[in-house]
Parts: C-alpha cells; sequence; structure tokens
C-alpha cells in the first residue's frame, strides 16, 4: 500500500518542476515562500501539515541528488517496490574505537609536577615561582560554583613548559586548527593552574582576573596567547603577545660606564644584526610560510562525485507517493528508488500504512551516500536511513553522467596538484634565500665578535664576553597574561602543517630489527622548535618538510625510543619507511637527560 499526502493545490506544470532540477535553488526558494506565507497567515504555525520549512529544513544536496533531477521525468517501473517511511531507532554496525586521552603524558616518570601554594582569598597576594614567573592574584578573587566568596585559603597548583621537551613529557597537543586550516604551535612558554579548596575546584571571578608574569627564554614579539579548550580539544586565540624584556637583559645596552665611542658603536652594530636573525629573517620565514600554505588551501577543489547504485531485487526499496501538487519541492523525488540500509533493525511494512504530513531529506552517515528520511505524522517521528538507487535506462543515463562528472574530477585534481607543486617550489625557494641570509648574518655577528676580541687586551675579554651572551637567543623575556579562568595558557606562534611528502613509518629497534609497533610517536621540527603528535588512531602517518631537520620519539608502555636527527635525514633522503630507534637507558627517565637525548 502506498502512503498519501491528502492536500490539494493547483498542479504544477512540467516547466516548474523543469526549473526544481537546481535542487540547491529550489531549496532556496521553497524556504523563503514558506517565511512569506508564515508572516501573512497566523494559523500557518499551528498546523503541522503545512509547516513547509521543517518539511524542507536540512536538506542537504550532493552529486546523488543532481541524478535525481536528471530522470525524474522519465518513467519508472516500481511494481515490485512499496512505498514506505522510517523507524526512529538506527543501529550501527560500526566498532567502538578508543580514542586516546585529549592530554596524555607518555610516561608519568617526565611529568613535571604541580607546585603547590597557599593563598588566603580575603587577602590576596604575590606567588613568586622558581623560574622567577609571578602570579598576582588580588583580593577576594576566588568564588566557589554557587557564585559566593571563597572563604580561607586557596591552594594555586601551577607548572610551567618552555620547550618541546617539556610539550612531549607532558603530552600537551600542539595542533591547532584555525577556520579549517591545520597549525602546528611553537611555544615561548606555556603554564597549567588550577584552583582548589580542600579538593573541591574554585573559579575566578570575571571582574578580578589573575595576572601571570610568566618568564620566556623568546624574547621574539611574534607570538599569541592562546587558551587550550579541552571540551572542543582545539587551542582558543586570545590576543596578540608582548614580551617584556627584563632589565637584567637589557643591561649591556645601558651601562656605558667605561665603555668608549667605538665600543659602544660596535655593541650596537651587534645587537642589530643579532636581532636580524633572531626576530626579522624568522618573522620573514613564517610569513611566507603562511601565505603559501594559505594559497595552498584555497586551491580551487572539486569534489569527488558518488556512483550511482543499482537497484536490486533482493533489498527493500520504495519510493516516495505523496501529492506533489501540494508538495512541489517532492517533485525532485518523484520517480527515485530508496533502497533501505540494512542498520534500519526496526523496519517493517507496516510504516507503509500511514499518510505522514511531513517529510524531511537530510544527510546520512556516509555523507553524499546515503540520506535520514524522516517522516511526521501527529506526535509520531519515525526516521530511515536510505540510498537512493536507479534501475534499467535510468542507472546508464547515471552512469554516463558520473564518468563525464568524473573525468572532470580527476583533470581539477590534476590542475590543483600542479599549482600546488609549483606553489611548493616556490616556497622552498624562498626558505632557502632566507636561511642562506641568516647563515650570511650569523658569519657577520662572529666576524663581528672576533673583530672586537682583537681590540681588546685580556683584562677586558671576561667583560666583552658578558656583553655576547645577553644578545643570546637565551634572553628572558616576561610575557603577561591575565586570566578569568583556570587551565592551560600558551604563548605560541603557529606553523603550517607540511603538505608535500608523506611518511607512514615503521619501527624497529637497534640492529636487532625487531618491529614494534608504539603507543606515541612524537615528530620534533627543529628549525620552527614545535612537535608533532601520532598515535595508533592515525597509523602514525605524518607530512615533512625536506627542508626542515626533525628527529623522533617512540614511547612504548612507558619505554622511550630515540631516532636522532642524523638517522632521521637519512630515512628522509632515501625516502626509507623503516626507521631504526634507539632505547634510551633507564637512567635517563628524568627530563634533564631526556632532553640531552633529543638534541634540544
Amino acid at each position: 500500500m502506498s502512503s498519501k499526502f491528502n492536500i490539494d493545490r493547483p498542479k504544477i506544470s512540467d516547466d516548474e518542476i523543469k526549473q526544481g532540477q537546481n535542487f540547491n535553488q529550489l531549496v532556496e526558494r521553497f524556504k523563503q515562500q514558506s517565511i512569506k506565507k508564515a508572516r501573512g497567515d497566523e494559523s500557518w504555525w499551528k498546523n503541522k501539515r503545512t509547516r513547509y520549512s521543517a518539511v524542507i529544513a536540512g536538506v542537504t544536496v550532493v552529486c546523488t541528488v543532481t541524478y535525481f533531477s536528471l530522470f525524474k521525468n522519465q518513467s519508472q517501473k516500481t511494481s515490485a517496490n512499496e512505498t514506505i517511511t522510517t523507524q526512529s531507532t538506527i543501529s550501527s554496525k560500526n566498532k567502538t574505537v578508543t580514542k586516546a586521552a585529549f592530554i596524555n603524558a607518555p610516561s608519568k616518570k617526565l611529568q613535571t609536577p604541580y607546585s603547590a601554594y597557599k593563598i588566603n582569598n580575603a587577602n590576596g597576594g604575590i606567588i613568586h615561582h622558581p623560574s622567577s614567573s609571578k602570579i598576582k592574584i588580588a583580593k577576594n578573587s576566588f568564588i566557589d560554583k554557587q557564585g559566593n566568596d571563597v572563604i580561607g585559603d586557596v591552594t594555586i597548583e601551577y607548572k610551567e613548559f618552555h620547550d618541546v621537551g617539556d610539550v612531549i613529557a607532558n603530552g600537551i597537543p600542539m595542533a591547532y586548527d584555525s577556520a579549517g586550516i591545520k597549525f602546528n604551535l611553537e611555544s615561548a612558554g606555556m603554564f597549567d593552574i588550577r584552583g582548589t579548596q580542600n579538593g573541591t575546584p574554585v573559579f575566578i571571578k570575571k571582574d578580578k582576573p589573575v595576572e601571570i608574569e610568566l618568564a620566556s627564554k623568546n624574547s621574539e614579539q611574534r607570538f599569541n596567547q592562546y587558551y587550550l579548550d579541552t571540551l572542543e580539544q582545539n587551542w582558543k586565540f586570545l590576543q596578540k603577545d608582548i614580551a617584556k624584556l627584563s632589565d637584567s637583559n637589557l643591561s649591556h645596552l645601558s651601562n656605558t660606564k667605561n665603555k668608549s665611542p667605538q665600543q659602544l658603536k660596535s655593541e650596537e652594530k651587534l645587537a642589530k644584526i643579532q636581532n636580524e636573525i633572531e626576530v626579522i629573517l624568522p618573522r620573514k620565514k613564517d610569513s611566507v610560510q603562511l601565505v603559501y600554505a594559505t594559497k595552498i588551501q584555497h586551491l580551487p577543489k572539486k569534489p569527488e562525485p558518488n556512483q550511482p547504485k543499482k537497484y536490486s531485487a533482493s533489498k527493500p526499496t520504495f519510493k516516495l507517493d505523496g501529492s506533489y501538487e501540494e508538495f512541489p519541492e517532492l517533485s525532485t523525488f518523484k520517480n527515485v528508488l530508496f533502497e533501505v540500509a540494512p542498520e534500519n533493525t526496526n523496519y517493517s511494512k507496516e510504516l507503509h500504512s500511514i499518510t505522514w504530513s511531513d517529510v524531511k531529506i537530510s544527510q546520512g552517515p556516509q555523507k553524499g551516500k546515503n540520506y535520514i528520511l524522516t517522516l511526521s505524522y501527529r506526535s509520531r517521528v519515525e526516521k530511515l536511513v536510505v540510498f537512493p538507487v536507479f534501475s534499467g535506462e535510468e542507472f546508464d543515463a547515471a552512469e554516463i553522467v558520473y564518468k563525464e562528472k568524473l573525468n572532470d574530477y580527476n583533470l581539477a585534481l590534476q590542475n590543483r596538484t600542479k599549482e600546488e607543486t609549483r606553489l611548493m617550489n616556490e616556497l622552498k625557494t624562498k626558505q632557502a634565500n632566507y636561511l642562506a641570509e641568516q647563515t650570511k648574518k650569523q658569519e657577520e655577528f662572529e666576524k663581528e665578535k672576533a673583530a672586537m676580541r682583537a681590540k681588546y687586551d685580556i683584562d677586558g675579554q671576561n667583560a666583552l664576553q658578558s656583553n655576547f651572551n645577553a644578545l643570546t637567543l637565551n634572553v628572558k623575556a616576561t610575557r603577561l597574561f591575565r586570566i578569568s579562568q583556570f587551565g592551560i595558557f600558551n604563548s605560541d606562534c603557529p606553523h603550517p602543517i607540511p603538505t608535500k611528502e608523506t611518511m607512514r613509518p615503521i619501527f624497529v629497534v637497534g640492529n636487532k630489527d625487531k618491529f614494534i609497533v608504539p603507543d606515541y610517536v612524537y615528530i620534533i621540527d627543529h628549525n620552527n622548535k614545535t612537535v608533532y603528535t601520532y598515535d595508533k588512531s592515525n597509523g602514525f602517518v605524518f607530512k615533512y618538510d625536506p627542508l626542515v631537520e626533525y628527529s623522533m620519539c617512540v614511547f612504548l608502555k612507558n619505554k622511550m625510543f630515540l631516532c636522532s636527527k642524523a638517522e632521521f635525514k637519512q630515512n628522509q633522503d632515501a625516502r626509507e619507511n623503516k626507521f631504526t630507534v634507539t632505547p634510551l637507558p633507564d637512567s635517563a627517565d628524568n627530563l634533564i637527560d631526556f632532553k640531552k637525548a633529543l638534541e634540544l
């Protein structure tokens, strides 16, 4: 028995149906008509049978729907088919995949412990951390979950992360998704802060943010502040970060006592050269990487067409049977067969006997291939996962259209790949130029230092060397955070994800050729001072830039293994995916020795 929509409207013409072949336009036009009618009819929302916007809401048009439009005017043999509706429960045969925790330290032996401090909420105060960081807390900054001021002492737990070794040891994810563009973050300093009273979390008043003066080993001004949202599993941009040089790091410029004009001029020249090496050229390199990553991301990307599915008499199928005069938006599906997906375990022929008042078609679990058909009658709502299928001449016609679209898709893919290769080659050339310029500047810096040494006697060498040390990359700075919630905060610079070369690695231990399957793999980018994290869920597949220096750290059941820079480079040049990793001795189960082993 076929379901009917017992609503009458003036019959629409073939021309009107033909205009509906562009289903995107049909959907938009129908929505506008529905809104217009709603505004003119006060009883419109009171009648379920005429809620047109609910009928069409959520419809997503893909290539398969285009096939519907092409053949809707042809005759359809449906003698063996029935008109059916849906069920409310959809079962899944997919196996449950257990994902790793979002923040997951690979080894408890290496984890940075929290430092605990007591602060009286009524008095506030300043916490001095051993790293020279400061935590400034105003009076009555903390409230409980009911919004009341906390009475008494609050425990502040705090720890910091300053380099790639800290990031790996504490399992901090550094991937960053910004509007669909993937980046990885380089940190100039990160901290994790918590607040509790007797083990119960407390909260920060919005109008009394806690100030953290974070000590940083990086004085560059190319970083932003981020907060790690563990619910959305992504970093959230807060604001531009400003590094304030500490007074001790400016002393080599301010202390002019007993220095000749020539010496001051030489030191100023050294500082200028070093600024180009540390700040200007890296900023240019980051900028050009971001520009080209954005260009590649926005290259035209044609969606791959979906191959039409052929009707099978052995599987339950149905067609929509309703008043197309009352619901012209359904005329697109007039001659389309829908095959009931096997996961619809509650499907029965009883669903054919009901005349449904509303229908909605939305995207299914397999995007572009199947759909969820939702039918409703009064308070009853039924759903069914369905596949559109074709038979006879309609299938042959759909195959012809599919092949044409597939040819167009392959051609577009070739053009995109060609343009992507051209852009990557341009990027490599620019990066190589920046690296060459950095090398040249470093040589100039060393030459200037040697010239200055030659001008001073032995007695002046120690003071001179102190000035040189003040110009190194380890100049300390302070980065100010004002936070209104506890959690993990970072001063970060985003770097584009490499896109050129892909590696699916396998791992063997030493010369024994013993294969292992790690729990975690960390790829360390030494050029950009960042780390990429992989686990079994992605098969450890990673992309890399041949111009960048990498090493690798592998963990298996708290056992650590390393692949050095030189070994990684050898595999990279040979495009060899079998990586030999060396186990770290048990004596290296501390953070200091671990960082040394990472060649940081």
